[in-house]
């Protein structure tokens, strides 16, 4: 997520719940890696579905997002950044 996020920058997110919180393009969320266990990433939210969004990082050439593995169901969102505290 550079050059949004440096590594060592800390971040509080408020708990996604799909039931009750709105995902607007823009957002920052931190969700579920699809491709590695246990995993959590940080993303930008390209757009918006009814189940899922796509989400792409903001160095375009490097990052790996839903150009690589899709959208992303809302069950795998755990929350939406609401601060960043750089190193």
């Amino acid at each position: 997520m550079k050059p949004t996020l440096k590594e060592g920058d800390l971040i509080i997110y408020k708990p996604f719940k799909p039931s009750e919180n709105v995902i607007s393009e823009g957002n920052l969320v931190v969700l579920e890696h699809p491709l590695i266990k246990k995993a959590l990433m940080v993303k930008r939210v390209s757009e918006i579905y009814v189940d899922a969004i796509t989400v792409m990082g903001d160095n375009e050439s490097t990052s790996i997002d839903s150009r690589q593995f899709g959208q992303i169901h809302k069950s795998k969102v755990k929350g939406i950044v609401e601060k960043i505290f750089p190193l």
